[in-house]
């Protein structure tokens, strides 16, 4: 069994890791998304991660499958996280940014919540502080320019919005979920079976809600985009791995307000690469971010 208990002062470093991967990623999911369906591009990313995490399985093969509380946390875990890229992805396809960004930082909110239910976890004091930190500068973010925006009381009212909220509970039930899989065998080993059952499980739901839903693979549009796929897939299994390490080192409260951090980095790459308006506005909220990051370390 991996015992990164000596890295426990690195938990920021990989939890920073995962919010950089997690933001390039949205931004291929963004490009991709204008060929193909959200569940089609779901079931890509999640087989295309597969591929780039699976060779994991001949250094860390500690699958304690006959332990009932690892084998619930491994289907559970496998059930949310895929039901939440998904939703995720679904919103962003139905929905604006602006509307679905502020919902997704009620994430740290979500775990911190399942966490205290299912494992009796609090964050200390300072903890709190920075998250609640985490959370203002990521919602400062989102309305960043759009002057009377009130994207929360929009949230039920908004199309996709609800699918917003679903993912971020998702991904906040999963993340707690992880923690538990995660001491019961080892980060990378729990990130490897996550990646076999996910597309299981997606197929699963994919094919409850619509029966036809196989006929949005295309393997024209596959091989002309082969490369932005793999990228994808690459950037999703580092993101799931950097995330796996991060919880086995700190509360998943502490880790998912971290990758809210995402934000910063999606200001940056949008700003270099895209040109994208108002960089010093965005950057300011963002400040209150690393506050965030800052309180956490110390706490």
């Amino acid at each position: 069994m991996m015992d990164l208990s000596s890295y426990a002062h690195l938990w920021v470093v990989f939890a920073l890791l995962s919010a950089f991967f997690h933001a390039s990623r949205l931004a291929v999911t963004k490009w991709l998304g204008l060929t193909f369906s959200a569940e089609v591009l779901t079931l890509y990313v999640n087989l295309a991660s597969l591929v780039v995490t699976l060779p994991l399985v001949f250094w860390h093969h500690d699958f304690p499958l006959t332990n009932g509380t690892y084998l619930a946390a491994v289907l559970c875990g496998g059930l949310v996280s895929g039901l939440g890229g998904w939703a995720l992805n679904y919103a962003l396809h139905r929905s604006e940014v602006s509307v679905v960004g502020p919902v997704m930082t009620l994430t740290p909110g979500f775990v911190i919540l399942i966490e205290w239910l299912l494992i009796g976890s609090l964050p200390g004091a300072m903890g709190l502080v920075g998250i609640a930190l985490l959370v203002a500068g990521s919602y400062m973010l989102s309305v960043t320019g759009v002057p009377g925006r009130r994207p929360f009381s929009e949230l039920l009212s908004a199309d996709g919005g609800r699918y917003a909220l679903i993912a971020a509970a998702c991904f906040a039930a999963a993340s707690t979920l992880g923690r538990i899989g995660i001491q019961l065998s080892d980060p990378l080993s729990f990130a490897v079976i996550v990646a076999v059952v996910n597309p299981f499980v997606l197929v699963a739901i994919f094919l409850v809600r619509d029966r036809a839903f196989y006929r949005g693979i295309r393997l024209a549009e596959i091989r002309r985009t082969a490369w932005a796929l793999l990228l994808l897939g690459l950037l999703f299994a580092l993101m799931r791995i950097a995330d796996q390490i991060a919880l086995s080192l700190t509360l998943a409260s502490y880790a998912m307000a971290v990758k809210r951090m995402a934000g910063l980095f999606a200001v940056l790459l949008g700003w270099r690469l895209f040109a994208e308006p108002r960089p010093l506005p965005k950057l300011a909220a963002s400040a209150v971010m690393l506050l965030g990051v800052l309180s956490l370390t110390l706490s």
